[in-house]
């Protein structure tokens, strides 16, 4: 979308669950990471439903959420991410992951525009059951030393596979795939020396092309970030 998307990951579909989730969330640390800067975080969300249709028609499940990135440069950044599905609404655990990558484009000392390409998949237990790409692009604006907020635009792709085709909802041979556009607003809040507090809101419309069907959304996340940070002389 988080995520993605992946990456954010959208529209993930069919295997053996009706549907899967993904997470659109970016959670930005309150300071750009420097090189070899570490950053983890962690928290919950309401992941979106790839088919909500499928399960009763509630777009969002809660879920759990792991990150962890790494600064390869002063302006270039990578992470990893993980989720898990916390309320069983299937027979198997469904989770996710994915990989981004954060460019950093400096407008002065206090505010960037950051390009996040991403990269991921779905899994229903063991088995990978959808595939998702997808870029944002975000500006993150610094109030103070401790406080910054971010908000952005992408769009993201998501597909079960590309050789074949299956049968849909209504009976009818198609490609197993969904388009998304996907928001995100934040806030990061370093209430204590590299233990910050985050918040984010994300809109999603996200267009089924598979079942011909559309939903928007709202997916809310809150997390816990820490940063280990280069010592400076």
């Amino acid at each position: 979308m988080r995520i993605t998307f992946v990456l954010t990951i959208l529209c993930m579909l069919l295997g053996c669950s009706k549907s899967l989730v993904y997470s659109p969330s970016v959670h930005l640390s309150n300071r750009p990471l420097k090189e070899k800067e570490i950053d983890l975080q962690g928290g919950v969300e309401l992941l979106p439903e790839a088919r909500p249709e499928t399960l009763g028609g509630n777009p969002t499940t809660l879920g759990m959420h792991g990150q962890i990135g790494y600064g390869f440069g002063n302006r270039f950044n990578m992470s990893v991410k993980g989720w898990v599905d916390m309320e069983g609404r299937e027979n198997l655990t469904r989770t996710g992951y994915s990989l981004a990558g954060q460019f950093l484009l400096p407008v002065d000392s206090s505010s960037r525009w950051i390009v996040l390409p991403r990269i991921g998949m779905a899994l229903n237990g063991s088995e990978v059951s959808g595939y998702g790409i997808g870029t944002s692009l975000l500006y993150q604006q610094s109030i103070n030393r401790n406080i910054s907020w971010y908000g952005g635009l992408g769009l993201a792709w998501g597909f079960r596979y590309l050789d074949r085709k299956d049968l849909n909802t209504e009976n009818e041979e198609k490609l197993p795939m969904g388009l998304g556009l996907i928001g995100n607003a934040g806030l990061s809040w370093e209430f204590i020396d590299r233990l910050r507090l985050n918040v984010e809101l994300s809109p999603i419309y996200q267009l089924n092309t598979f079942d011909e069907n559309s939903q928007f959304l709202l997916s809310p996340a809150m997390g816990i970030g820490y940063t280990i940070r280069r010592r400076t002389n």
